[in-house]
């Protein structure tokens, strides 16, 4: 977790994802020190327009 230490990240991942559990989304932003968990709440793993507007909300803070 260390390697990743000043690399930014969003995290967008949907609650009723199957294909890769919320769980480790978790995990993953616990140890990433520069990385923001966004949990789509009526999400599974293809999404919809929710998550759509989160990550271009999260591009958008990449952007500037």
């Amino acid at each position: 977790a260390h390697r990743l230490a000043g690399i930014p990240a969003v995290l967008v991942h949907g609650r009723f994802d199957l294909a890769g559990p919320l769980m480790t989304a978790w995990e993953l932003d616990r140890v990433w020190p520069d990385a923001r968990l966004t949990v789509i709440d009526n999400a599974g793993h293809m999404g919809g327009p929710e998550t759509r507007r989160a990550v271009l909300e999260a591009l958008d803070g990449f952007a500037g």
